[in-house]
């Protein structure tokens, strides 16, 4: 393996200049602006429709060529199928990742777009039940095949996971699944995750470097 990604995450609607040399460009979330509509998701994803719709020409000057591998957010109500298609069809080359294995340049990387409990409101949302299922499905996934990266929204409990509060959000279902409930020797070398806009940055867990790049950037040579 030798691939270079830049990593990006939570750019709500924003094309902010990517830095540097890479591969490829690894979104992990809340890529679409924010329309406000009393809780209407139908409106808001018909909004976020019409937003990715007028700025295909936007998003295709940002990547210059460059492949895009996304997940979406809890920000984010189009269904990520729609968007790869949109996307691909305008000659933009887009993967999505949402709960599967997608190999890219002998990289496999696995999609996780869920996000614990906030209040209700919010997409991909899980309460402590639905997200152990989803993440048992993960793992599931992970014991048949060997991932290299998994690329989640929410960062791992504890890790890059402070709000301006001092609250670690963190998802702990997801940490006691990669702890408990899947083999060291194939655990994933990086996990890549936004969604705190304050904690963004480069750490390392049991081995496992994490990426949150929330409202910044990070490049990773895998």
């Amino acid at each position: 393996m030798n691939l270079r990604v830049i990593h990006i995450s939570d750019t709500h609607g924003k094309f902010p200049k990517l830095f540097g040399k890479f591969s490829c460009v690894i979104h992990s979330g809340d890529f679409f602006p924010d329309f406000f509509c009393s809780g209407n998701k139908t409106q808001m994803m018909a909004h976020q429709l019409d937003w990715l719709n007028q700025n295909l020409e936007n998003i295709k000057i940002w990547l210059q060529g460059t492949p895009l591998l996304f997940i979406m957010g809890n920000h984010d109500w189009i269904h990520p199928g729609l968007v790869e298609q949109t996307l691909n069809a305008d000659g933009i080359k887009a993967i999505n990742l949402h709960d599967k294995i997608v190999s890219h340049q002998e990289v496999n990387f696995y999609g996780f777009p869920y996000v614990p409990t906030i209040n209700g409101s919010f997409n991909y949302e899980r309460a402590i039940p639905e997200m152990t299922m989803e993440a048992d499905k993960m793992i599931q996934v992970l014991q048949s095949t060997y991932v290299d990266v998994i690329v989640a929204h929410a960062p791992l409990y504890q890790v890059l996971d402070l709000t301006h509060g001092n609250s670690h959000v963190g998802n702990s279902i997801m940490s006691t699944a990669l702890d408990y409930k899947l083999n060291t020797d194939i655990i994933p070398m990086y996990y890549f995750c936004g969604h705190i806009h304050e904690s963004h940055g480069i750490s390392i867990r049991n081995g496992m470097l994490i990426s949150n790049s929330a409202t910044s950037q990070n490049i990773i040579e895998i």
